[in-house]
């Protein structure tokens, strides 16, 4: 038991470098995959609406060529993607990138088909009659969009939404494969250097990961609460007229 104590103790000198990076200069460490985080999240979230729009068009060849290209993405880990990246692109095609860019490829790509299937069950959930119906009452295809598809539509989709960021940030962990050191890069390498801080350094990247997955799922919620509040707001007998 003191030997433990006595590992952790050792090893608390080196919470800096896990949150910032070896360097300390915010270039690895945690800071790294929250960065990736913060710039994947949003291209997903556009380029996902975009593709998931795509899947629910009446236009087969815009709808199939979307499908092919979810259905090949679900089947893909993230892991043979950045090695597709990193690797394939260089020797086939002669392109290669900085290995961030090439992390926020795979994460965006892999984020993309996520937040496009959330988007079309989203859409699709919704109860036709009920178009229909609104359509019928004399509403036009943009009112019957914002004012009966979107409000039913978001409210089920904002937590699977959510989740994908959630998700997201735990897959930056695997960025370590193309040479970033991330979080687990970076805690591998001080147990490198120092054997007897191994479970030290799992310990305290278990804690990393555990503390910005808990702040994402708290905004998430939050964020949740905020966007239903509104949509019910905004799909009240007129609003917005």
């Amino acid at each position: 038991m003191s030997d433990s104590v006595s590992a952790f103790a050792q090893a608390l000198p080196y919470a800096w470098a896990l949150l910032a990076g070896l360097e300390g200069g915010g270039r690895g460490g945690l800071a790294l995959n929250v960065a990736l985080t913060l710039c994947a999240v949003p291209a997903s979230l556009a380029l996902g609406v975009v593709l998931g729009t795509l899947r629910v068009l009446k236009a087969p060849v815009l709808a199939g060529l979307a499908m092919a290209l979810t259905e090949f993405a679900k089947w893909q880990p993230l892991l043979l993607t950045l090695f597709w990246i990193h690797y394939a692109l260089p020797a086939f095609f002669g392109v290669r990138i900085g290995l961030f860019a090439t992390a926020q490829a795979a994460l965006v790509f892999y984020g993309t088909v996520n937040v496009a299937e959330v988007y079309r069950s989203g859409v699709l959930s919704v109860n036709r009659a009920e178009l229909e119906a609104a359509r019928l009452s004399g509403l036009s295809r943009v009112q019957t969009a914002r004012l009966v598809l979107a409000p039913q539509a978001m409210r089920r989709m904002v937590p699977a939404l959510l989740a994908v960021a959630v998700s997201l940030f735990k897959d930056t962990s695997v960025v370590f494969v193309v040479g970033l050191v991330e979080l687990t890069q970076t805690g591998m390498i001080i147990a490198g250097r120092h054997p007897g801080l191994l479970p030290a350094m799992y310990a305290f990247m278990g804690l990393g990961y555990m503390a910005v997955s808990l702040v994402l799922t708290a905004a998430s919620r939050m964020l949740e609460r905020r966007a239903q509040a509104l949509l019910a707001g905004g799909s009240r007998p007129g609003a917005g007229f």
